[in-house]
């Protein structure tokens, strides 16, 4: 059995932008994150901060991957629309005289 699609091709467009604009959204959180840390290097010492600063680092490749992966979403999604787009133009061609 196939699977459905209740939306219309804009609107799936419409909603893989919404990653995209999501990881933007975490690339900017992460950049002020990132200034935010240099600012706490610069205030704080120590050991206590080391570990901080090492677990900080140690996610931060994380977080850009999860950017990456709701990019890669959205291309997925916008190449979704654009296939149900093309195949409704080829099965309205089934009909007509």
């Amino acid at each position: 059995m196939s699977g459905q699609i209740r939306m219309t091709p804009a609107e799936l467009r419409d909603r893989a932008k919404t990653y995209g604009t999501s990881a933007r959204d975490i690339e900017q959180m992460l950049q002020r994150l990132s200034q935010l840390q240099e600012q706490l290097r610069s205030e704080w010492e120590g050991q206590a901060f080391q570990r901080f600063d090492d677990q900080f680092n140690q996610l931060k490749p994380k977080v850009t991957e999860f950017a990456n992966l709701m990019d890669q979403i959205e291309q997925q999604l916008q190449k979704t629309a654009t296939a149900v787009e093309e195949q409704d133009q080829q099965l309205s061609q089934n009909f007509g005289f």
